[in-house]
């Protein structure tokens, strides 16, 4: 089976790499993914006893800004080994992580390459952030006795179809994992349906709930405001929905001069795109992002927010960091990937969802026009926020008798 898995996933590398070279999605670095490691790195490697924990991207990096914090307190003498995939997440968890963590890129997931990752880090534990399924890297590590666990775990309904399809192959690979800690019920039923025997499965909860607060949030500076000035924030924003944000505002502005909008698109490489689209509508007061990890202290001030993917494309993106500082929050129908998480706001009267664009366009102007309502839903927010919070500390626990 696993030369099978190495024979295709050579192809897709093969036909995979020509597309990175064109879109500029490498990075610096980007040599380790096959096992290509300086003197340098091998030395820092190996100076401690390790704790291996993966990320794919942004989204898993920012569960764990706060979450290595709180393994460091319990386990201090360890080092603490991140691996990224994307040439964002990377990003980001180098500029996050720096102090907390050594970060490399993650392995191509070749029979060789997982080998040389496990035998030159030889983790005391492997931790992945959501469900990531490594079938080469988790059978180097099990073969290597390497406790391996899951954290937050989770698995959209997109995910879940196509490992339904192999769910006769999957079973074995799933319980070489020791613990896998799901965010839902819904989550756990999935994963044990998938093969992963019911008493390796713990429900402990969505981390993105906690301590958001004591992760730094990157200074916003260039954006000077006024007191008068109230900010909608139109934030991870896909294809088509900066057209329709932008619609409303046009609209909005009209009416009430004070308010600025700001967009920050998913994927930054298409700020220049939407600059050119402000510009030719002739907008003054519109601004676009063109980092990464500035989201959060935009949240931070905004009056109003939006969250994108949910209008276009579909699958939604996280709601929890905007509902953290108490803010009003419209989002679309599309959010197949948080429909707990929506559902739990949505529970507690705190978040507005909408089920088409007319709806939309009304649902905003009314929030624009009305500071008690964006106040009600803040309030909401907040008191959802608490009564989902400690899914780090349930994890923890979960893991303690893995980690000697």
């Amino acid at each position: 089976m696993f030369l099978l898995y190495d024979l295709i996933f050579l192809l897709y590398v093969v036909i995979y790499l020509p597309y990175l070279l064109v879109t500029r999605r490498g990075y610096a670095g980007f040599g380790m993914r096959f096992g290509l490691f300086s003197p340098q790195i091998k030395e820092q490697i190996r100076a401690k006893a390790n704790i291996w924990v993966h990320a794919v991207s942004v989204g898993e990096v920012m569960v764990l800004d706060g979450f290595i914090g709180q393994l460091r307190k319990k386990y201090p003498a360890h080092q603490f080994v991140v691996t990224v995939t994307t040439k964002t997440g990377y990003t980001l968890a180098c500029e996050r992580l720096k102090d907390k963590a050594l970060v490399i890129p993650s392995p191509i997931d070749f029979s060789f390459v997982a080998g040389a990752f496990v035998s030159l880090i030889a983790p005391k534990i492997y931790i992945a952030v959501e469900t990531e399924i490594w079938p080469n890297l988790y059978r180097q590590l099990y073969r290597r006795s390497i406790p391996m666990a899951v954290i937050n775990g989770r698995i959209s309904d997109k995910s879940f179809g196509r490992y339904k399809a192999i769910r006769f192959l999957l079973k074995g690979i799933l319980n070489q994992v020791q613990v896998w800690c799901m965010q839902s019920r819904k989550d756990a039923e999935k994963i044990i349906e998938l093969g992963a025997e019911s008493s390796r499965v713990k429900v402990t909860g969505n981390i993105k709930f906690d301590n958001l607060s004591q992760s730094s949030n990157s200074p916003v500076d260039p954006l000077k405001s006024n007191n008068e000035e109230l900010w909608w924030v139109a934030g991870s924003t896909h294809p088509g929905e900066e057209e329709i944000v932008l619609d409303v505002y046009n609209k909005i502005v009209k009416d009430d001069p004070k308010w600025r909008l700001i967009i920050a698109p998913r994927h930054i490489e298409r700020a220049t795109q939407i600059k050119e689209l402000v510009n030719r509508r002739g907008f003054k007061n519109v601004i676009v992002v063109d980092t990464i990890g500035q989201l959060r202290s935009l949240y931070a001030k905004a009056s109003l927010v939006f969250v994108g993917k949910s209008l276009c494309v579909g699958g939604g993106q996280n709601v929890i960091e905007p509902a953290f500082y108490g803010k009003a929050i419209v989002i679309g129908p599309r959010v197949e990937n948080f429909r707990d998480i929506v559902a739990a706001f949505k529970e507690g009267d705190a978040i507005v969802q909408v089920d088409s664009v007319p709806a939309f366009d009304l649902a905003v102007r009314e929030l624009c026009a009305d500071a008690s309502k964006r106040e009600k839903l803040g309030a909401a927010v907040l008191r959802v926020i608490a009564a989902n919070q400690g899914a780090t500390r349930r994890s923890l626990e979960s893991l303690a008798g893995l980690i000697k």
